[in-house]
């Protein structure tokens, strides 16, 4: 074979190899072929919220510090073991006990911590009192007081919102949602995971019929008795009043925990079919839930709650 015989085949191979690649399908790797949702259950943490936020107040003193046995875990008041009755036992709660001079009125005045009870029991011995409370030592309180205090006493200075950032008012106070959990259909056992991580992150889901689960807590009225119970969800975080609202069904529910890791009653369901939504899709959710003594449902959460707290109340396809 001459040399000009030989160049063209080579080129013609070469030719050939080009057009061969040039036809190949493009391989673009899917994130989620590798994937396997966690086996275990992973709840939220509420210390992963900013420290302004009453759900990481409670998770971080008032649950693990002041509801010890024989103190305030319901043996006497403030009840400090769940978000809700450590709020409402505190906010606008009038006071039981008093300095010399009566200068308090409630346990906590929005707005004011030099006029909250709750601040002052934090520094000062009053009489007839067990002095300053915490009353633990050698515990991490201890190591971390300076802080806890400051944050406790901004919490107060800054309207002391509950922790949806709703600002309290006078009276009785709006019913609020204390869990959320995701299950297979027609199924209570095993609750979907959350993203494995750092923070709080949303749950993953299948994108087929799943079961939405609430916890709803108030003072006066039973969750079940609840004058609206209502669900939208979205796949913008912001502005729900276009969103069209669901009804969500009412029983006696099962037994879970809640965001603070209390073993609480899942009353509120709502079947919600995922399959329209593509792999990938973040989706918020939020809860209106209405007792006889308010004119209009509490949102939970908010547009006005922080962006930790609507992380609790997100879901991821997958």
């Amino acid at each position: 074979m001459t040399n000009k015989r030989f160049s063209i085949v080579i080129s013609g191979i070469v030719i050939l190899l080009l057009m061969a690649q040039g036809c190949k399908k493009n391989e673009i790797e899917n994130p989620y072929d590798n994937y396997t949702t966690p086996i275990l259950y992973e709840e939220p943490t509420l210390a992963s919220l900013p420290s302004s936020n009453f759900g990481y107040l409670h998770a971080t003193i008032f649950k693990p510090t002041c509801a010890n046995s024989g103190c305030h875990d319901g043996a006497f008041e403030p009840d400090f073991r769940t978000i809700t009755s450590s709020y409402n036992n505190s906010v606008y709660h009038n006071v039981l006990t008093n300095n010399p001079a009566g200068d308090f009125v409630y346990r906590v005045k929005p707005g004011d911590a030099a006029l909250s009870l709750l601040h002052e029991r934090l520094l000062v011995a009053l009489p007839n009192t067990s002095g300053i409370m915490p009353a633990v030592s050698g515990s991490e309180w201890a190591s971390n007081k300076t802080k806890h205090i400051k944050n406790v006493k901004d919490w107060i200075n800054n309207g002391a919102k509950d922790m949806y950032g709703n600002a309290p008012v006078v009276g009785n106070p709006n019913p609020i949602v204390t869990g959320f959990n995701a299950y297979a259909n027609n199924s209570t056992s095993s609750p979907y995971s959350r993203a494995s991580g750092a923070g709080i992150l949303p749950i993953l889901i299948p994108r087929t019929n799943i079961d939405l689960w609430f916890s709803v807590d108030d003072d006066a009225t039973s969750s079940t008795s609840m004058t609206v119970n209502e669900i939208k969800i979205d796949t913008a975080m912001f502005d729900f009043d276009a969103v069209t609202a669901s009804s969500m069904s009412v029983s006696g529910g099962f037994t879970a925990n809640d965001f603070s890791g209390n073993s609480t009653s899942f009353t509120h369901k709502f079947d919600f079919d995922a399959s329209a939504y593509p792999t990938g899709t973040l989706l918020f959710v939020r809860v209106y839930v209405q007792d006889a003594n308010h004119t209009a449902p509490a949102e939970n959460p908010s547009d006005g709650s922080s962006r930790p707290t609507i992380y609790l109340f997100t879901l991821f396809t997958i």
